[in-house]
């Protein structure tokens, strides 16, 4: 895999590197001579002339920005300084960036067949893969332009790269790990334009690329590999291995690869960064053993197992001589990954760049299919209209697919058309029903009556309410509810998740969740006047609201509610905000009345314009934001200040493996203080992997030994029953098949493409004492509780069962044998919290670690804006706070950049949906 070093190299670490690390004879323990293999890569290499192994001189200059060959400087060399900025702070300049160490490492059987086997081929092999994954890497290099201008793509670079053969030293002791050091020099060149052609680089689009060139090596390393003989499985992070290893003979060959993962673990890091800040931090600086003696342990080593990599070599020697190749089999394999790939990921994003499209494939068919292959299956269908290319929004081509396109215009057209039209009547009220109505409720503040008049008096058939958090849509849907059944009206309301709609059945409106309106099919147009009231409409996916409205009848009315700043839907789609961007008739409710405090309420408004640097300024001046460095430290702080006011707070955490942490801690913070009981109910809780998408779904080789699958719908083939439970055993990866064994000990193999309707969970413990928060992880009609609902134990019977009493006062008693979606819940998602409110909120923020696509403008202003009387902020760093959430994650619509176009939209689509509303009245 390709991994790139975490912050730039300066000219004076990378010129260290290349005396100690790159170029040193230590670290090629393998080689015949010691000398370790190098050489120049790059499109400006090539025009430079350099070729061959890396020089001292040459590789000098480029750290300072030089021309390689005559010492011209090619780029601006900034000297590092220290002076005092303009509040009297004394800061640190950045040095001259000379470049980035990304580092490209071969599986662990891969190394040892190459190194302990001998088999030259396979360092032959990693090689070329190394060269064909740097220059599709070199692609994404930009030229920084400076001012206000952005980033330049050059797809230009020099590269040094040096090949070692052993991991770093665990003990002295240096495992056999073949890898490729490639040092990206810091500068590029235009092909044309004012000033310089020479630039210095922009890397964020290189680190990006990181995921698309793993794979591409990946991809192109098993091609060669199988050509050479040897078979390959998938391991355990989707990197092909040679099959013949025992798992022991691999482990005891991985001290360094345990090393990290016991830092990892120790330190509770996680993340795309983690392993390489453990790597950095374990670095042994123990002497090290000689190289005979290191030598002489990979051959004991060896010998001990039973001499695997010599039999698997020789296996391989012979095989390579007898193997055809099936090219029709390639192709087939190709069609099936790019599908793979656009069901993958259009499933939660409308548009995708190449890059990820390609990952995406190249990762399904690896060792079945050739890179070439993918890659001209993809073409392919762009050039079939399957996908269609977009405006660029970083490097590179961005595509949508026909489908997604199609659901977004037919969604646009239906509001419009039926809009366009308006009801005979003219308003959803009469006059004199509207002021009656308004009259019983003088509570209701000049932002919600303006609200509510304004859907009293509309005439479109489709019509917005967009309103902040905390503003006080409930009571104002509670109203416009009385209002329409007064005129006649069936009001009806549905929500994307049970918890929406829970919430939503407060204002009086009779509930369901969207989905199961959805599953039940059309249904049969009886002439009755209907509002339907869709809560949370920012969590409905395109394809949900393209289902729902191509089944509104004449006399249907929809009221669409929600927050366009607070999150969006999992799936695909933006389609709340691009109805209001398309000219979607859209109420706003814009005063807040949650926040009792004025300064909360302020910061909370400034969330709500974006303004999320003023906002976090505010909570700092009001002492809101406490910096606890250490990651246990500050999930301990969390819990002693939850433990001093328990009553009516919430703990927020963006990702799920740190809200796991602070609910421990804060159960076992309780039962210091007495408030939760001593004695500990273990239960085994079913936890969602939410990492698998419904494509992931059809390919057994994306489910692990132990997962849980739950059953949603029948299965005449598999003889499987809803509702059922059921644990894979066993993964046949070659023919793609799931064997699971059910309750009662049946064993039942299928291939899972056959099988619809499935969840997948992993068992994790949980302890439970009399007193403890829970969440319920899963709606259950049966106990009449929804997904992500909250209560408390009031009880634990001798059978096990749970005592529960919801927050909503309802009484009920769960069997987690039965129902064993549940959890903790003192510390939520910032996703499960949106929609609650406390009167106290905890907000859990690592800048550096893990979860950084979840760390948001939005996450900020859903997580603050829990909180009715206070907000609290733990961070690790408070000078990274702002940056960190204030990064926008906004969903793209597919035509994002046509939806202006509305003329052309109607002209394509708008005139078969006129016809339906011809005798009909719009909203």
């Amino acid at each position: 895999m390709l991994s790139m070093s975490p912050k730039p190299l300066s000219a004076g670490q990378a010129r260290t590197y290349h005396e100690r690390e790159f170029a040193s004879q230590g670290q090629n323990y393998w080689s015949r001579d010691r000398q370790g293999y190098s050489e120049w890569q790059g499109k400006l290499a090539e025009r430079w002339g350099l070729q061959g192994p890396v020089g001292n001189e040459e590789f000098a200059r480029l750290t300072e920005g030089q021309h390689p060959l005559t010492g011209e400087q090619l780029v601006r060399h900034q000297p590092q300084k220290t002076y005092e900025n303009q509040i009297g702070k004394e800061v640190t300049s950045v040095e001259h960036r000379a470049g980035w160490d990304g580092t490209i490492s071969a599986p662990k059987s891969v190394s040892i067949t190459a190194l302990v086997g001998g088999d030259d081929r396979v360092r032959e092999a990693h090689r070329e893969s190394v060269r064909v994954a740097l220059g599709e890497l070199e692609q994404f290099t930009q030229a920084r332009i400076g001012n206000v201008h952005k980033p330049e793509t050059t797809g230009k670079f020099v590269a040094a790269t040096f090949e070692h053969d052993t991991a770093r030293p665990v003990d002295g002791y240096a495992a056999p790990q073949l890898h490729t050091h490639a040092v990206i020099f810091n500068v590029t060149e235009r092909d044309a334009g004012p000033g310089k052609l020479t630039r210095s680089v922009q890397s964020h689009e290189l680190y990006a690329a990181q995921k698309y060139v793993t794979a591409v090596y990946r991809s192109e390393l098993a091609t060669r590999l199988q050509g050479l003989g040897y078979q390959l499985e998938r391991g355990e992070y989707g990197q092909p291995e040679i099959r013949g290893y025992t798992k022991e003979y691999l482990e005891a060959s991985s001290l360094r690869r345990e090393q990290i993962q016991d830092y990892k673990r120790e330190q509770g890091l996680d993340g795309s960064s983690a392993a390489q800040i453990a790597a950095h931090r374990t670095r042994d600086r123990k002497e090290l053993l000689s190289p005979e003696e290191v030598l002489q342990r990979h051959r004991d080593l060896a010998a001990q197992y039973g001499h695997q990599a010599d039999r698997i070599v020789a296996q391989a020697r012979e095989q390579g001589q007898r193997q055809t190749q099936e090219p029709e089999r390639g192709v087939s394999q190709a069609q099936q990954a790019v599908t793979y790939a656009r069901d993958h990921l259009f499933e939660r994003g409308a548009v995708h760049a190449r890059k990820d499209i390609l990952a995406a494939a190249l990762d399904r068919s690896m060792a079945q299919a050739t890179p070439n292959q993918v890659r001209e299956e993809f073409e392919r269908r762009v050039q079939t209209g399957e996908f269609r290319r977009v405006e660029n929004v970083g490097t590179g081509p961005q595509y949508t697919t026909a489908a997604m396109l199609r659901m977004e215009r037919e969604t646009i057209a239906h509001m419009q058309a039926g809009n366009r039209r308006g009801f005979e009547d003219a308003m959803l009220v009469s006059p004199s029903i509207r002021i009656a109505t308004e009259n019983r409720h003088r509570e209701l503040n000049s932002g919600q009556l303006r609200a509510v008049d304004e859907i009293f008096l509309s005439r479109e058939k489709i019509i917005g309410l967009d309103g902040v958090a905390g503003g006080g849509k409930t009571t104002t849907l509670a109203v416009v509810r009385e209002g329409a059944e007064s005129a006649g009206y069936t009001v009806e309301g549905f929500a994307p998740t049970s918890r929406a709609a829970q919430k939503l059945g407060e204002s009086g409106i009779e509930t369901r969740t969207l989905q199961s309106h959805l599953a039940q099919g059309q249904k049969a147009d009886t002439g009755e006047h209907r509002l339907y009231v869709v809560d949370e409409s920012s969590l409905a996916s395109t394809k949900q609201m393209h289902e729902f409205v191509s089944r509104l009848h004449p006399n249907d009315r929809v009221l669409l509610v929600g927050d366009t700043r607070q999150h969006e839907s999992v799936e695909a789609g933006r389609i709340f905000a691009q109805l209001q961007d398309a000219g979607m008739k859209t109420v706003k409710l814009d005063e807040i009345v949650r926040q009792r405090d004025p300064e909360l309420k302020q910061t909370v408004e400034q969330l709500a314009r974006g303004d999320v640097r003023a906002a976090l300024a505010g909570l700092e001046q009001q002492g809101r934001i406490h910096e606890v460095q250490g990651h246990d430290e500050r999930v301990a702080a969390i819990a002693k200040e939850y433990a001093r006011s328990p009553e009516s707070t919430l703990v927020v955490s963006p990702d799920n493996r740190s809200r796991v942490e602070i609910n421990r801690a804060i159960h076992v913070e309780m039962q210091s203080k007495g408030v939760v009981g001593q004695e500990e109910h273990r239960v085994q809780v079913l936890v969602p992997r939410q990492d698998l998408t419904g494509a992931d779904r059809t390919w057994a080789e994306r489910y692990n030994v132990g997962d849980v699958l739950r059953y949603s719908r029948d299965s005449k083939e598999t003889g499987i029953h809803k509702g059922e439970y059921a644990k894979v055993t066993e993964i046949d990866a070659a023919s793609n098949r799931l064997t699971v064994e059910m309750k009662d000990g049946m064993e039942k193999t299928y291939d899972p493409r056959r099988q619809q309707g499935v969840s997948v969970y992993r068992e994790e413990e949980r302890a439970f004492s009399i007193g403890d928060r829970v969440q319920l992880t899963a709606p259950s009609l049966e106990l009449k509780v929804a997904n992500r609902e909250l209560g408390t134990v009031e009880g634990i019977g001798e059978d096990g069962r749970l005592s529960l009493k919801m927050d909503g006062g309802r009484a009920v008693e769960l069997d987690p044998e039965k129902h064993p979606h549940l959890d903790h819940g003192y510390a939520v998602t910032s996703h499960s919290s949106q929609g609650q409110t406390a009167d106290r909120v905890l907000i859990h923020v690592d800048t550096e670690l893990g979860a950084k696509d979840l760390l948001n403008n939005r996450m900020a202003y859903v997580a603050v804006s829990r909180g009715a009387q206070d907000a609290q902020i733990f961070t690790n760093d408070r000078e990274k706070l702002s940056s960190a959430l204030g990064h926008d994650v906004s969903h793209q619509s597919a035509h994002a950049t046509e939806i202006t176009t509305s003329k052309s939209i109607q002209q394509e689509i708008a005139p078969k949906h006129e016809q339906q509303y011809e005798h009909g009245i719009g909203l």
